[in-house]
């Protein structure tokens, strides 16, 4: 029985580079043809199933690179498949790249151009990369050469910086330790070449580098990268074919399904590429019976990324192609040029299709071959100059085409830079950060996004909840949606779903944590990203939520100090409350007897301490009229030079008033103090206690 879902939910714990991009479109494609729509979730089965975000919405899971938690992430028989991750049991069908047979590829055709010291490098803890390494090892071994050189134990990261770190730092050890060099990705092939080339040594004359995936950089490295071309497209179209199947109840036909890999060769490895021996390849001479035919498949073959043959299979990949079919006819008949707006429009369809520079020139190359050789059965007198017209034509409408196409590449980088900017701005500007938290996203294209902040509420008998903190949306009506609570079981709400229009090729929805170590603050969900744009796809997203994780931690450290702040303000008024209390505590004016004032002091005696008894004791004769002040000393733990001192100082200025001052509770302890400090008390009598000083008085 079908599940009443149509949700796919995918773990992907890597999303931040164009293969998955591509991945993730072809999945989005083949769940729209079959009636579903995915949402995607940033991290392992295991952390998304701790998060809880959709569990109750998704029909059935698509795990990327990792298997790690997956059981955890399933309830009852939820389906799953695992897309480039190892096997775990018969439950789970594994969809993955053709490994074996394309690292055999490889190392063949270095053996060929006369390499022997083959190195591999790979990331140890992916599984596709574990699988490459095993496959390095038997094709060198199946050749007779050494497999000592698998170094896939040496690297921990696969980006292009860690690596060109990392070899770097082997080759200042050991040289020149091989002479070709097997990566297991292509930014990994790209580190390797910027670690090479900066300690001397040329690529490939002395060491060749070839890598895997052909992502859009590689036909543009210096130089141009020997690649294994992988399809992300249909890898991530396979894997959801496969749930969709076992959702609807059907068994998978195989639990393995490999996706073949192709062989691009470029000048990385000493060769050029291989549309080159294909232009050069003989034709029959003359004109051909369906040259018009025959020249709109080569062109599909050719941007479809084959070879101008077998042509009765070649893929139609290009309907726009007709547009120059059809003008290098009317070059050859003298019908009606078609405008050079027409030709820039069907050539920027090619460029969107395939953006290979040698596939463009090989698609240019193979037009001016098939003009020249219908121009020798031409019948129109001015037949030749008319074609180098559409030829020229043609030449122009490609570049202009081209020239679009990177100008669209620079202004997304232009929004990129932007956008990370206003992102930045988030951890700077405490006014940014009350008004509008996902202003940052104006410079995108993205059609719906929100911030959902887990409830500080404990969680209810539904589990946790999410509130939307903020939202924006290129479409009106979702504004309602703010401060509302969703389970986190069914986040994200349908409307949010709707709102990426799943419809359109870009059209999923992202959710991605918004946390760090130390918390965990919610989700950014971001939807309608356009894939052929930097900026709108989901490379710079990683960035951008960590960003707004520093904004998140900034402000609420901030406001915690604000409250300390405040909490040691309210400390510090009730301690100058007490200090003010204290002092007058630790200075009382007793009137003991008609004209006699005591004060009992308590505590050692400073500066500011003798200030207070000088302003005490002047301040009480001058009130009471007092000719007798008696300074209590009993609590005083001792008197040193700068105590006597000040007993001096008040002394005097009582005499000033007309009044003496005594001191009382002077012990055994103190007064030998005094004696061996050399203190002399002028003009001040001394008694033993206050007793004494009493009967004194009375008589």
């Amino acid at each position: 029985m079908r599940n009443t879902s149509d949700v796919i939910g995918v773990a992907a714990v890597y999303i931040d580079n164009s293969f998955n991009s591509a991945a993730l479109a072809g999945m989005h494609r083949a769940a729209r043809e079959r009636g579903y729509r995915i949402i995607i979730l940033q991290g392992s089965p295991r952390s998304v199933a701790r998060r809880g975000l959709g569990i109750r919405r998704v029909a059935g899971w698509v795990a990327m690179y990792t298997c790690d938690g997956l059981e955890e992430l399933l309830s009852d028989a939820t389906p799953a498949v695992l897309f480039c991750a190892p096997p775990v049991g018969a439950r789970h069908p594994v969809v993955r790249a053709e490994n074996r047979d394309s690292i055999h590829q490889l190392v063949e055709h270095l053996v060929r151009l006369g390499r022997r010291r083959l190195a591999y490098i790979g990331l140890s803890s992916s599984d596709d990369f574990i699988e490459r390494a095993r496959s390095f090892e038997e094709a060198l071994s199946a050749r007779g050469l050494a497999a000592d050189l698998n170094l896939l134990s040496s690297f921990d990261q696969c980006s292009i910086s860690y690596t060109e770190q990392r070899l770097g730092a082997m080759l200042d050890r050991d040289g020149r330790f091989c002479d070709a060099i097997v990566a297991g990705n292509d930014e990994m092939a790209f580190g390797a070449i910027n670690a090479i080339r900066a300690r001397g040594y040329r690529v490939p004359e002395d060491i060749a580098v070839v890598g895997f995936d052909d992502i859009t950089a590689a036909q543009h490295f210096d130089p141009p990268l020997t690649t294994m071309r992988q399809n992300p497209e249909l890898l991530g179209s396979t894997a959801v074919q496969r749930l969709v199947e076992m959702i609807e109840g059907r068994a998978p036909e195989q639990m393995v399904t490999r996706v073949p890999a192709e062989l691009v060769l470029r000048r990385s490895c000493g060769v050029g590429a291989a549309w080159e021996g294909a232009l050069n390849a003989p034709e029959p001479a003359g004109p051909a019976v369906d040259w018009h035919g025959d020249l709109s498949r080569q062109l599909n073959a050719l941007l479809a990324g084959g070879t101008p043959s077998p042509l009765d299979r070649a893929p139609r990949v290009w309907p726009e192609v007709e547009v120059v079919v059809r003008g290098l006819d009317a070059a050859l008949t003298g019908a009606a040029l078609p405008d050079a707006q027409e030709l820039e429009r069907a050539f920027g369809a090619a460029v969107a299709y395939n953006d290979r520079i040698e596939v463009l020139r090989a698609v240019v190359k193979q037009v001016e071959r098939t003009a020249a050789r219908q121009l020798a059965g031409a019948k129109e007198p001015d037949a030749a100059r008319r074609v180098e017209i559409f030829l020229d034509r043609m030449h122009l409408a490609q570049q202009r085409a081209l020239a679009a196409w990177e100008r669209r590449s620079v202004e997304s980088l232009e929004r990129l830079v932007r956008t990370s900017m206003e992102t930045s701005m988030l951890l700077a500007s405490k006014q940014t950060w009350r008004d509008d938290r996902l202003g940052w996203l104006r410079h995108t294209t993205m059609r719906v996004a929100c911030v959902a902040l887990w409830a500080d509420a404990p969680p209810g008998p539904g589990g946790p909840e999410l509130i939307i903190d903020s939202l924006r949306a290129r479409e009106p009506g979702l504004e309602a949606l703010v401060r509302q609570r969703s389970p986190a079981d069914v986040f994200p709400p349908p409307e949010l779903i709707e709102a990426a229009a799943p419809d359109e090729p870009s059209g999923y929805l992202v959710l991605l944590p918004i946390a760090n170590a130390r918390r965990d603050w919610g989700t950014l969900a971001v939807g309608g990203l356009h894939t052929e744009s930097f900026a709108d796809n989901l490379q710079p997203l990683g960035m951008w939520t960590a960003l707004l994780a520093a904004a998140f931690e900034r402000y609420e450290l901030e406001a915690a100090l604000h409250a300390e702040r405040d909490m040691l303000a309210a400390a510090y008024g009730r301690e100058r409350t007490l200090s003010s209390t204290v002092r007058e505590l630790g200075c009382p004016v007793i009137p003991l007897l008609p004209g006699v004032l005591l004060i009992s002091l308590i505590g050692a005696i400073d500066a500011a301490r003798a200030q207070q008894i000088l302003e005490a004791v002047l301040s009480g004769v001058a009130r009471e009229g007092a000719r007798w002040v008696l300074l209590d000393v009993t609590g005083v733990p001792l008197v040193d030079a700068e105590t006597a001192a000040a007993l001096v100082q008040t002394a005097q200025a009582t005499r000033l008033l007309g009044a003496r001052v005594s001191l009382v509770g002077v012990g055994p302890r103190m007064a030998q103090s005094m004696v061996e400090l050399g203190i002399e008390l002028r003009g001040i009598s001394i008694f033993q206690s206050l007793a004494a000083a009493v009967r004194q008085l009375t008589r």
